[in-house]
């Protein structure tokens, strides 16, 4: 834990940890390895290397808000990559990252830091955002309307900020939501 950056989205700035509903893990790859040997990412200088680990959600729609919370946090740290690994065959949440930029990076890998059921391994697809697609968040990333206290520790987003995958953007109806806050 001492080598990731952990986050969590709560709906009130002082909420308690135990009342998170949604959560990640970020960290470069200088202070700790990947956590799966694929992709090579070795023609990147670690440090500019970012995974995004440990995705988790409590509630239907939190690990959207979180996401454009550690896309604001990824931004801040001016990657060259960004690398996830999604569970196959769970559910299906690439779709989602498919439609931020993010790429497969090759075939499905045996996730070593959890057991599944299927004899104990679990499968991970690796995902990379980079170039244009990353260019294309970091431009979508500063648009947002976002006020930030205590060097990011805390963000708080207006309530009609979306975070969009696509360059172009179409007028969209969004329910009223209490403002999402992300903190460290």
């Amino acid at each position: 834990m001492s080598a990731a950056n952990l986050y969590g989205l709560f709906e009130r700035d002082r909420d308690d940890a135990e009342n998170m509903t949604a959560g990640v893990a970020l960290h470069d790859l200088a202070i700790y390895p990947q956590s799966c040997q694929q992709p090579d990412l070795s023609h990147y200088p670690p440090q500019s290397v970012l995974e995004c680990s440990d995705h988790w959600s409590l509630t239907r729609g939190a690990g959207m808000h979180a996401w454009r919370g550690i896309a604001v946090q990824v931004v801040r740290r001016n990657p060259r990559a960004v690398l996830v690994y999604l569970a196959v065959g769970r559910s299906d949440h690439g779709g989602f990252y498919k439609a931020m930029g993010f790429v497969d990076a090759g075939a499905p890998v045996e996730y070593p830091y959890l057991e599944g059921p299927d004899e104990g391994r679990l499968w991970v697809q690796p995902m990379l955002l980079e170039g244009d697609a990353l260019a294309k968040l970091t431009s979508n990333v500063h648009r947002l309307k976002i006020e930030t206290r205590d060097n990011y520790q805390t963000i708080r987003f207006d309530n009609s900020d979306r975070l969009r995958p696509a360059a172009n953007r179409y007028p969209l109806r969004v329910s009223e939501m209490p403002a999402a806050s992300v903190s460290l």
